[in-house]
């Protein structure tokens, strides 16, 4: 194991945010702080590989209450088996209506779907109006899963995958042209305590280190003078199939997070460069961060 070197010339960035954080609806989940994956590039311990996480991990109890993260209509109850959810197992879809649309992509986003997979039953049925809080699931291990967990999503716009829109150019969805998946936490307001830090070794490859305690999982952005990757955004990331986004080699860096689960302290990714870089930047769905200069 490398040690990083200290260094003391980072300074506190603010970049505009591409999706505006709302911030108003409820966790969908009695203890939101049990977390075992968040959102964006992971290390998949279940299959040993990496993996683009589209959603948030809640884990919990069989049976667990699941709550409507606000005012919506259930657009979609798919149970397990489903041809459109063959891994997600019972699968719920909440349209909800934005008060204050807001441009994504160059599209004009007025409403955006909060999915919850892997239930253990359903509470509600196709049509029915919800409410903030409602119990409208169980939490289960159904689908593709090895623990009781609720993977939580959320898609602006439409439920189509890029990858499903480019497979599927004759349907309605497929005029969006982006991956509608972004951090929940923009909705539900998760911890951001800005308790983060950076450190860097030099060599080859010349490493750079960014940890997060578990009160900031919301990285969003890495940028330097090589180039850029936005989780939200997916600048930088081929988004066109899952394999595409699971691969984390981009040229100018690897992307290496490492394990995380329930009992990690810390969300650690590491960056290894080829050529190093002058600077580092990492910002978090607000657009608040932290750079180091390295030249």
């Amino acid at each position: 194991m490398l040690a990083a070197t200290p260094d003391h010339r980072d300074r506190a960035v603010s970049v505009e945010p591409a999706v505006p954080a709302a911030g108003q609806y409820a966790f969908p989940v009695p203890r939101p702080e049990r977390i075992t994956s968040q959102f964006g590039p992971r290390w998949k311990s279940t299959e040993e590989r990496y993996d683009f996480h589209r959603g948030i991990d809640f884990y919990g109890q069989p049976g667990e209450p699941v709550f409507a993260i606000g005012a919506g209509e259930v657009y979609r109850v798919y149970p397990e088996g489903s041809k459109v959810y063959p891994n997600g197992g019972n699968t719920l879809v909440i349209r909800h209506d934005l008060e204050t649309p807001f441009t994504f992509h160059g599209k004009t986003i007025d409403k955006f779907y909060a999915l919850y997979l892997h239930l253990e039953g359903f509470h509600v049925g196709r049509g029915d109006r919800v409410k903030r809080g409602q119990h409208v699931a169980g939490m289960g291990n159904s689908g593709t899963t090895r623990f009781t967990h609720l993977h939580f999503e959320i898609r602006l716009g439409t439920t189509c995958s890029l990858e499903y829109q480019r497979r599927h150019p004759e349907r309605a969805c497929a005029a969006f042209g982006f991956d509608p998946h972004v951090h929940p936490f923009l909705f539900i307001d998760g911890a951001k305590r800005g308790e983060v830090s950076i450190a860097h070794t030099p060599g080859d490859p010349y490493i750079v280190t960014y940890s997060a305690s578990r009160a900031d999982l919301d990285l969003n952005e890495i940028l330097t003078d090589k180039g850029v990757l936005n989780f939200n955004t997916r600048e930088g990331i081929d988004a066109s199939s899952t394999g595409a986004m699971d691969d984390f080699d981009f040229g100018w860096v690897r992307l290496r997070p490492e394990r995380f689960s329930g009992r990690n302290k810390l969300l650690v990714y590491r960056l290894e460069f080829p050529e190093p870089p002058a600077f580092a930047q990492f910002s978090d769905i607000r657009g608040n961060g932290l750079r180091r200069d390295f030249q």
